[in-house]
């Protein structure tokens, strides 16, 4: 039985105390002899001390561990042997408790970690603020998203975009909503999920926020890819009978050419059918071409991944895109990486993408002798992707059709087949990578990012 020394304690000095105090009361009043009586009060005196002693020992004991738990001192140990067998009862359960507060405290420590290690690993942004906008809690996905090293207070977002800070402050309970984020060259299209939270006395808002751009371009581009399948489907499906049965027919004509069997109309006319034949398959035949050069677009390009040095992949394309130079009469710079680093990528796809940038680049500053193109690479803030800029000076992209220049088949050239952004994206996708366009007149920059 818990605490038997002390409840037997307890009770032989209250009943010693009774005992005591009743034969004192009564040499007071009928057996009056003074030596007995003060050797009674000696006695009630100290069983009055001791239980006093005792009350007072076990409140202190207990109160040093009140505040040893207050403090999260879970190394406090009360000694077992006292000599006291009462104490000793006492210590242990003391003991027994710390122990079990220190198991419960370590389990949760544990929990912590984990969840916390959790929150830092995943891919989701998480924020977790309170009513003055200070955060509380972040996760390295937030930081990367934001490209900030460090975040305190929501007001850090206004170096990134002014306004979206205001949104995320006007978010309720269980709320999700679309948002977009202008983060410096680029716009990012977020989804957005609000939980309001109570911690003690304050009230605060757990926010996660996941880029669901990559999601959109995905559909966007599977939808593009189901059309052109079907179209070069169909098309294909009629152009094939139609130049067979024009060459067919050519052939058969050219036989009777030069026969004496009719007369002159229809030697003419014989003629004109050959000449409208050979329209016939030449037509045929460049329709053909031209769809077969959007079959590229419908398949995902098929990766040959290797580590490959920056500063040599510069070198290789400095050497593929000097003749651009005097074909368009622009400056082409190239500022190789320093120091140099490795990146894993298809070397050949890459080439294509980068190429294409420049060429458009060029294409779109043609003749202004103070036309410029530079392309620079890095490793973005978080040294765990690579960046390749290719920038120039022209007119920029007019607003309107900014948002179509990844299009398939959107051009504004006339000889364009508008499908090398769209395939260029395809090659990035494949990379696991993005690519971005800022533009201003004055200032187009393409960034090219896996």
């Amino acid at each position: 039985m818990a605490y038997k020394h002390f409840n037997r304690s307890l009770l032989f000095k209250v009943t010693l105390l009774v005992i005591n105090s009743m034969v004192l009361g009564f040499c007071l009043g009928w057996y009056r002899r003074p030596e007995l009586i003060v050797l009674l009060a000696i006695f009630e005196i100290t069983f009055i001390a001791r239980l006093i002693i005792l009350f007072n020992h076990t409140n202190r004991q207990i109160n040093f561990f009140i505040q040893a738990v207050k403090n999260e001192d879970t190394s406090l140990l009360f000694p077992r042997n006292t000599g006291n067998s009462t104490i000793n009862e006492l210590h242990k359960s003391l003991n027994e408790l710390n122990q079990i507060i220190q198991q419960s405290r370590i389990k949760n420590q544990l929990k912590e970690q984990y969840f916390s290690e959790i929150l830092h690993n995943i891919g989701t942004s998480v924020i977790v603020f309170n009513n003055k906008g200070f955060v509380i809690n972040t996760n390295q996905a937030a930081l990367s998203l934001f490209g900030l090293q460090t975040f305190t207070h929501l007001s850090q977002l206004d170096k990134v975009d002014a306004h979206f800070k205001t949104e995320l402050f006007r978010f309720n309970n269980q709320q999700s909503q679309s948002l977009l984020l202008r983060r410096f060259n680029e716009n990012l299209q977020l989804s957005v999920r609000c939980t309001i939270l109570n911690l003690k006395d304050e009230e605060v808002k757990l926010v996660t926020l996941q880029d669901i751009r990559g999601e959109l371009e995905r559909k966007e581009l599977d939808s593009w890819v189901k059309l052109i399948k079907v179209l070069n489907h169909e098309i294909m499906n009629s152009l094939v009978p139609v130049t067979s049965i024009a060459q067919s027919l050519k052939e058969i004509w050219k036989a009777k050419e030069g026969t004496h069997e009719d007369d002159n109309a229809r030697e003419m006319d014989v003629i004109r059918t050959i000449k409208g034949l050979d329209v016939i398959e030449e037509r045929g035949e460049a329709l053909m071409r031209f769809v077969e050069s959007y079959r590229l677009f419908t398949r995902m390009p098929d990766l040959h991944l290797s580590e490959i040095s920056m500063q040599a992949l510069f070198d290789r394309l400095s050497i593929l895109v000097s003749p651009m130079k005097e074909q368009y009469g622009v400056s082409i710079q190239f500022y190789t990486p320093e120091p140099d680093f490795l990146v894993k990528l298809d070397e050949q796809l890459m080439v294509q993408v980068i190429i294409n940038l420049v060429k458009n680049s060029a294409e779109s500053i043609s003749g202004d002798n103070k036309g410029l193109i530079e392309i620079c690479c890095s490793k973005n803030e978080t040294g765990q992707k690579t960046e390749i800029t290719v920038a120039d000076n022209g007119p920029g992209i007019p607003p309107e059709i900014a948002d179509e220049i990844f299009v398939p088949f959107f051009t504004t050239k006339t000889t364009g087949s508008g499908i090398g952004l769209s395939y260029s994206r395809q090659i990035l996708r494949a990379h696991g990578g993005t690519i971005n366009c800022y533009s201003k007149p004055g200032n187009t920059v393409f960034t090219v990012k896996w």
